[in-house]
């Protein structure tokens, strides 16, 4: 319906600029008339195929600006796709640190437990002694 309505204003442009802008003369003293060649269906003819050679060169801007966004998307997805792959990998190696250090905690803490077990037996068996 849009294009029916802009077709209607350009047909009723380009008849008004006929009436007004007619190169009709006569020279001199001869008789004939010299009119123009381009008639008002052709003058439309040309304005929708300039109307559509504007839109096939939008839809090519168009195109190209959605391959650009769809390149900048990938792109984009990738980077994050390593950046979460360097951080799955910095958390793991982080884990297992953390995993060492528990167990080397543990085992200190078993050690010295062990160590006062000792000392609280080496000295229960002197208070036996002793009596």
């Amino acid at each position: 319906m849009k294009k029916l309505s802009l077709l209607a204003a350009l047909a009723v442009a380009f008849s008004f600029s006929a009436c007004n802008n007619s190169s009709n003369s006569s020279e001199g003293t001869s008789d004939t008339i010299v009119a123009d060649t381009t008639t008002l269906g052709e003058q439309i003819d040309e304005g929708v195929d300039s109307m559509k050679e504007a839109g096939e060169e939008a839809k090519k801007d168009i195109n190209a600006a959605a391959d650009e966004v769809k390149a900048d998307a990938k792109t984009t997805g990738e980077g994050i796709k390593g950046d979460l792959k360097a951080a799955k990998e910095d958390v793991g190696d982080a884990a297992k640190a953390a995993g060492t250090d528990i167990k080397d905690a543990a085992n200190k803490v078993a050690d010295k437990t062990k160590e006062g077990y000792n000392n609280i037996k080496e000295s229960l068996k002197k208070d036996s002694t002793k009596k």
